[in-house]
């Protein structure tokens, strides 16, 4: 995930960059070294071991995966709760996000709150005409403008998810397109999967379960992206708003009533509690800005003999493309060479 806390903006922003700047500036004030934490001798055993984790995730990156570190995640933050609270909002009959824009770093399908009650505001705010969905965030990249600290609402996280949290996010800095949350989540995604599978393999972990879990998760997606196209089938009828209300209304609960038939071939039972959550047009397209073109970047990656450093040559070659032309497959064969 990107923040946006970074960027400057004119004054019909000022409350919201002002909190950006000095919410990011106060997390960045609170960083204690790493190394120091591990070898101080009152530091949480538990912590310490997880920190030790973090280190040999870094030097994987960077020996391995070809991963820019660069000093990030040398330092360590406690924090109470998450850093982050993010925005994201849909039109009432689209399944299309509303893309919010930054200087700099071009548009992005969220907007990202340091303080929970500001982020309430603004989901109260675009509620009134579009649909919108308010999360926390654990994790978040600044593109390597600063050296992101390791926070203690992630440091607890499973070997294989720690993997993949930190690989994703240094990904962000290999390549950002500006403006395309898609292209820039998709191959941090990607990356982030394929490299804790790459890490777990070296270490001896337990590939197997990590697998089932991402393909549970590709189960999933699929599930919901099917549900996304019927809903924008309906969206595009020739009928009322009111009639489109109703038939909304009415596929969101057939779509709980189909998870709950095949809820054990869609994780079996490990999406529950995301189903617990009510579902609408912002939340159903953040899936898609973090699932859709991942199954492009597995199969560039394999066109390139998973090379990483032909891996990212050849990404970026396919940023500097137009966004609609992008994935076409003779261009992509083209771009790498491939006869």
């Amino acid at each position: 995930m990107l923040c946006c806390a970074v960027a400057l903006g004119g004054c019909a922003n000022v409350q919201f960059y002002t909190q950006a700047v000095t919410g990011q500036a106060s997390l960045l004030l609170a960083r204690r070294d790493a190394h120091a934490l591990i070898d101080a001798p009152g530091t949480d055993p538990a912590l310490v071991r997880q920190l030790q984790l973090v280190s040999r995730l870094l030097r994987f990156a960077e020996d391995e995966l070809r991963l820019p570190v660069d000093g990030r995640y040398g330092s360590y933050v406690e924090l109470e709760g998450v850093p982050i609270w993010n925005v994201v909002a849909a039109p009432e009959f689209a399944i299309r996000p509303l893309e919010r824009c930054y200087p700099l770093i071009g548009c992005a399908v969220y907007r990202g709150f340091f303080n929970r009650r500001a982020a309430e505001r603004e989901a109260n705010r675009l509620s009134a005409e579009h649909d919108v969905y308010l999360y926390p965030v654990t994790a978040y990249s600044t593109l390597g403008w600063f050296d992101d600290p390791i926070l203690s609402s992630f440091v607890h996280y499973d070997e294989a998810s720690l993997a993949d949290l930190i690989f994703h996010e240094l990904a962000h800095s290999v390549v950002y397109v500006s403006g395309d949350s898609e292209f820039n989540e998709g191959f941090a995604s990607f990356v982030g999967n394929e490299g804790a599978i790459a890490y777990l393999q070296a270490h001896g972990g337990d590939t197997a379960r990590y697998r089932d879990r991402l393909e549970a998760a590709k189960a999933y997606a699929r599930f919901l992206s099917d549900w996304r196209g019927r809903l924008a089938d309906l969206y595009r009828e020739p009928v009322s708003d009111a009639a489109k209300r109703q038939l909304k209304g009415e596929l969101f609960a057939a779509m709980r009533s189909s998870y709950s038939r095949n809820v054990e071939r869609l994780g079996r039972g490990r999406y529950d509690n995301a189903f617990a959550r009510p579902f609408n047009n912002a939340r159903l397209a953040l899936v898609g800005t973090y699932e859709d073109s991942k199954h492009n970047f597995e199969r560039l990656f394999n066109e390139v003999g998973a090379d990483w450093p032909a891996f990212y040559a050849a990404v970026e070659r396919l940023a500097a493309l137009p966004k609609e032309g992008r994935w076409g497959v003779a261009q992509v064969e083209v771009d790498i060479g491939v006869p």
